[in-house]
């Protein structure tokens, strides 16, 4: 079965590998939009998409090809996610949203109250949780009664355009927890379950330290998006490191493939709904009280 989709967020810097995702599927981007035009990529996948540039514009055709759109695509700033869901929800389609999500567990229950009213629903990409290794290690845990160390460096640069973007003011990024550490915290509660306890060591504006205490598990992490903190990895221009009981788990092998991977699953209904992320948002958002 083909879906259409409708895409808000054409233009930004992940919106290739959801595109990608779309059409290797073999669906359909019938409708899009955002505020920049760079959307030349619509031209390589899919040619016949309408792009605006003007929200109304966009608001007026989506009403009108309302009934043939089954999902949209959110990629937008984290502080607009809301806002776009409960448009598509209210409009009767079923909604796609890079993560996090949201940034409040207040947005959370308004979505679940959402879904409810428009019998739709509303999936995040989760990306890390369909590779393989990650596939393999859950297996493991399930099986086991051991107890688990993990330790998470992960340091990935951003020029001094970071901080004068949206991305730097944590009222609409979340800050580093969630704009980069959201991934490596869904992670976690994904392998390990419910928290039990929690601290935090160290927040800036480029760098969170801190530990999450799970019933099996304890790990502790550093996220950087600071340069000077590649100084002892011996030249390293990025950092990811997740090692659990000294194991490193390589993250990037494959990771081409995740979104496809994310999208599949989403449509064949095993799906990454709310309840899937709802732990790794209150672990953030926890972690910073």
């Amino acid at each position: 079965m083909s879906f259409n989709f409708a895409c808000i967020g054409v233009a930004g810097y992940i919106a290739p590998r959801h595109i990608q995702a779309i059409k290797t599927l073999n669906h359909n981007l019938i409708l899009s939009y955002y505020k920049s035009d760079k959307v030349g990529i619509l031209d390589k996948f899919f040619p016949k998409c309408l792009f605006f540039n003007r929200f109304s514009q966009f608001k007026k055709e989506f009403i009108n090809l309302k009934k043939k759109i089954s999902y949209t695509v959110i990629l937008t700033p984290n502080h607009t996610h809301f806002n776009y869901i409960q448009f598509a929800l209210s409009n009767g389609s079923n909604v796609i949203c890079e993560k996090p999500l949201v940034l409040s567990e207040y947005h959370l229950n308004k979505i679940e109250k959402l879904e409810k009213k428009y019998q739709r629903k509303v999936h995040t990409i989760l990306q890390l949780r369909t590779l393989n290794v990650v596939q393999k290690l859950k297996k493991k845990i399930h099986r086991s009664s051991r107890q688990y160390n993990i330790n998470i460096n992960y340091i990935t640069p951003r020029g001094h355009w970071y901080q004068n973007s949206w991305k730097g003011n944590p009222k609409k990024s979340g800050g580093v927890l969630f704009n980069i550490g959201i991934h490596l915290l869904d992670l976690l509660c994904y392998l390990f379950g419910d928290y039990t306890n929690y601290s935090l060591n160290k927040i800036t504006k480029d760098c969170a330290k801190g530990m999450v205490e799970f019933s099996n598990a304890k790990a502790n992490f550093y996220l950087s998006i600071n340069k000077k903190d590649l100084k002892s990895f011996k030249g390293k221009k990025v950092v990811r490191d997740f090692i659990v009981n000294n194991n490193k788990i390589d993250l990037v092998k494959n990771f081409e493939q995740a979104h496809t991977n994310s999208y599949r699953a989403i449509l064949q209904k095993k799906y990454f709904g709310l309840s899937s992320v709802k732990t790794g948002i209150q672990l953030a958002l926890d972690l910073q009280k």
